[in-house]
């Protein structure tokens, strides 16, 4: 069962995307904001990381940075209402899988977690217990 980390300020989408995500087989944590995000990176390495992109004090740029330093197999995918051209290029050059904009439906977020689970699971297990 993958393990996946949802990072998201709002209430209701957090908890939705958690619901939906533990209803189709994943293991959740939630989280409301970076702070808390990091502090659980650091215990636990979760295959795929949810994370908003505007958050107060540490935002979803700095969470995929973050990931991808510590855990470079981890995939990253970033959501926002506040989605522009120039943020998305700049999450991809950071390393995000994707990039998508709210509103979204949980069919989208299903199809993009899947995918990002297969790349992951075909890197080698070398990389998976790789941390820098």
């Amino acid at each position: 069962m993958a393990s996946i980390l949802i990072v998201e300020d709002e209430d209701s989408l957090r908890n939705t995307l958690t619901i939906q995500l533990r209803n189709n087989g994943y293991d959740v944590t939630e989280v409301k904001d970076g702070e808390e995000a990091f502090s659980v990176l650091e215990e636990k390495k979760f295959d795929l990381v949810l994370t908003d992109l505007k958050m107060k004090k540490v935002s979803g740029e700095e969470i995929l940075k973050r990931v991808k330093q510590s855990s470079p197999a981890t995939e990253v995918i970033i959501i926002t209402a506040y989605g522009t051209i120039q943020s998305a290029v700049e999450a991809m050059k950071a390393g995000a899988f994707d990039y998508i904009t709210k509103p979204f439906k949980i069919e989208e977020i299903l199809n993009i977690l899947k995918k990002a689970l297969e790349k992951k699971n075909s890197y080698p297990e070398w990389i998976h217990s790789e941390r820098c």
